[in-house]
């Protein structure tokens, strides 16, 4: 079960969307595009180290190798 303030968070979360329906849309796509962002830096970074592209193909159980020409 989640603690208290992670539930805090939501309901402060929805109240922000309730009373700013304007304004919460862009603010959710720049974090949602932003975790996608540092994700890529991740794996990027992830790659250039030995055996990266080796654990980045376990880690999302790529079988097809091939249509990933970066990982080769």
């Amino acid at each position: 079960m989640r603690d208290a303030s992670h539930e805090d968070q939501i309901r402060r979360w929805a109240l922000f969307v309730k009373d700013h329906p304007d304004k919460w849309k862009r603010i959710h796509t720049e974090f949602i595009n932003a975790q996608f962002e540092k994700a890529e830096q991740i794996y990027h970074k992830l790659a250039q180290t030995k055996k990266g592209k080796e654990k980045i193909i376990k880690i999302f159980n790529i079988r097809n190798t091939k249509g990933y020409p970066s990982l080769l």
